[in-house]
């Protein structure tokens, strides 16, 4: 399936940039999922286990900074339990449809016991390599975030973390090409189609 990307966005395209010590990256949660969960490979793309995890090591050996939001721990810990899930069901020849998540959540203790310990496994990772930047999801950010939904298309995550690139003026670490439909900010990607959608409207951006 592939998206027709409307991008508004300045695209970066990580496989051939170099960052530079005065960058200052806001790293979106499925990056964080393929530098530190171990079994990221399992659902990831060859490219988004090669491309980020290279890019990361060139940001890291410039000094660039890099910042999280605390948000993102739910985020990442849901998709590790998915795909802990799913390795569960393909390994006990389980079907999905008949054993559901909430059921490998309380009748699996090893699957439980697994989830737990990738989930604090990578977040000890996501703090060790980022700084946190304080999120306040209050009436002011509700409404804010009722605003950016009808202008900009973003799921519930992705909205407040919008909120945050903004007020902090951060570049933002992604795949995900919802992202680059946002005016006003700079996307750094290896998400090939939007790439090709940025080269064909002139938004792709060499440094």
């Amino acid at each position: 399936m592939t998206v027709a990307y409307d991008i508004k966005a300045d695209i970066v395209d990580i496989r051939f940039d170099k960052p530079k010590h005065q960058d200052s990256f806001f790293v979106d949660t499925n990056v964080w999922y393929w530098l530190t969960y171990s079994q990221a490979s399992v659902t990831a793309r060859s490219s988004q286990v090669h491309a980020y995890p290279e890019y990361f090591k060139r940001i890291r050996s410039v000094s660039s900074q890099l910042f999280r939001c605390d948000l993102s721990l739910a985020e990442l810990a849901h998709i590790i339990e998915n795909t802990e899930y799913e390795i569960f069901c393909d390994a006990q020849k389980k079907n999905p449809k008949a054993y559901s998540k909430k059921e490998f959540r309380h009748s699996s203790v090893a699957g439980r016991h697994d989830v737990t310990q990738e989930i604090e496994s990578a977040w000890m990772q996501v703090q060790q390599f980022s700084s946190a930047i304080p999120l306040t999801i209050d009436n002011a950010a509700s409404d804010t975030f009722i605003t950016d939904l009808k202008t900009n298309k973003l799921d519930g995550y992705d909205l407040f973390y919008l909120d945050v690139l903004r007020k902090n003026r951060l570049q933002i670490l992604t795949d995900d090409g919802d992202f680059a439909t946002v005016p006003g900010i700079t996307v750094f990607t290896a998400n090939l189609a939007v790439i090709d959608a940025a080269r064909d409207s002139g938004k792709l951006t060499m440094r």
